[in-house]
């Protein structure tokens, strides 16, 4: 088993045939099992592709990405769903929390696809939603909750799989300082728990909480 939870090696994007357009040109890096990296860099210049490509939502054009010692670049759709569901936990800026369903439900729904029965799933479901501290907001829907409240509930239903790695694409691009902090403790406190934690941010608070730092500049590691 490898020491490290991710790897890259010369990991490369473009876009077009004749005038191509690189998004990424040849990054590799290690990201070890347990802990808490960061990428930054302007908008534009290869941050959410690279993060994209090491959770598999995209397919480099050269190079490979390798997850907990795996190669997932030329995986079927159906392996790589598979490594997704198992291994990898995702978190967006925007949430993504289906409007029409409780806190709860909408953590239960990543769980539709696995062995899990309903009364594991709702049991799971619970455990997850005290741990980022919503217990009172299991029956609220989205509408009923503030931004840091979204996305705390969108950070366990990232986790209702157990998975090893949580990649997040500016998960406190929408909230204030205050609610930033409210969810970086969580988000701190999930990583006690010796998950691999990979953030994309514009924020030096945030970055200055991690323990590796990646910049992006031009498609390129600086």
């Amino acid at each position: 088993m490898s020491e490290w939870s991710i790897q890259t090696e010369g990991l490369e994007k473009t876009y077009g045939n004749k005038n191509k357009t690189y998004a990424l040109r040849g990054v590799d890096i290690k990201i070890p099992k347990g802990s808490f990296s960061c990428i930054v860099g302007p908008s534009g210049h290869g941050k959410s592709t690279l993060l994209q490509l090491i959770g598999g939502l995209d397919t480099p054009t050269k190079g490979c990405v390798s997850i907990d010692g795996t190669d997932i670049s030329n995986l079927s759709d159906s392996k790589l769903s598979e490594v997704r569901a198992e291994k990898i936990g995702f978190v967006f800026q925007f949430f993504n929390l289906l409007e029409s369903l409780t806190a709860i439900e909408n953590i239960e729904t990543a769980m539709i696809f696995t062995k899990a029965n309903r009364k594991s799933s709702r049991k799971r479901a619970i455990e997850l939603i005290k741990l980022v501290g919503l217990s009172d907001k299991l029956n609220s829907k989205p509408s009923e909750l503030s931004g840091g409240q979204l996305q705390r509930i969108a950070i366990a239903r990232a986790l209702a799989n157990d998975p090893e790695i949580l990649l997040m694409d500016e998960p406190t691009g929408n909230l204030d300082s205050e609610t930033e902090q409210e969810v970086m403790k969580c988000i701190s406190d999930i990583h006690k728990m010796g998950k691999t934690i990979v953030i994309v941010t514009h924020s030096s608070d945030i970055a200055s909480q991690a323990e590796v730092v990646f910049e992006v500049y031009d498609g390129l590691l600086v």
